[in-house]
């Protein structure tokens, strides 16, 4: 993991949402900029690393920074994406077979519930294992209709409310945030080459270079 810079910025306050963050960055950034909640296509194998979304150690970016473009070191923080134990389950259990509790991911779920109260809307072992069979529910409409695309057209671009999210780093490349472990997880393990995905933060490097065109509208 990358070394953590002494002192920490907090993400930014999230002052303009929707539209007025669309016109914002475009007043600034032009006519590419990102949009909130922007619908962009990412080949789940390229998730390599993942956003150590910590803030003991990093900004942290949710949901409401989407489309944000903010400089700094943040893309740094990063580990590879299989050190991510909600993943890593998905990939033994989909992929090798095992069960969820060989995977570990029980006894990981009962220490989070222990250490920090109700986590991903569990408070004891029956949630947990309920969640898990929604899970593999989960997995198998994505095995049997494809994975669903939710996008929503907007006047400004297609917008995706929810799914995977994923920032832009310096160089264009993507780094998962840390939101959707388990899709990713499912998307790997069944080897997708293209999901839709929820743009997170975006480098100003990588606008410098246009990178986000690779991401929006992709081919099937």
């Amino acid at each position: 993991m990358s070394r953590a810079p002494s002192s920490v910025p907090k993400a930014p306050l999230a002052l303009l949402r929707g539209p007025l963050r669309d016109l914002a960055n475009r007043a600034l950034k032009g006519s590419d900029a990102p949009i909130a909640q922007e619908r962009i296509w990412i080949d789940p194998r390229n998730l390599t690393r993942i956003y150590t979304r910590n803030a003991a150690q990093t900004p942290d970016f949710k949901r409401r920074h989407s489309g944000m473009v903010i400089e700094g070191d943040w893309d740094r923080n990063t580990e590879p994406t299989d050190l991510s134990w909600k993943v890593a389950a998905c990939l033994a259990h989909f992929r090798d077979g095992k069960s969820w509790e060989e995977t570990g991911i029980y006894d990981r779920m009962q220490a989070m519930i222990a250490e920090r109260g109700p986590f991903d809307s569990c408070r004891s072992l029956a949630d947990i294992i309920a969640r898990y069979q929604k899970i593999d529910a989960l997995y198998s409409d994505i095995r049997d209709n494809d994975y669903r695309d939710d996008t929503v057209p907007s006047r400004t671009g297609p917008r995706l409310p929810e799914g995977v999210f994923v920032h832009i780093d310096r160089n264009g490349d993507p780094i998962f945030g840390a939101i959707g472990n388990h899709r990713v997880g499912i998307a790997r393990a069944l080897g997708l080459t293209r999901i839709p995905a929820q743009l997170g933060v975006v480098h100003p490097d990588a606008l410098a270079s246009n990178a986000l065109a690779q991401y929006r509208d992709a081919p099937a």
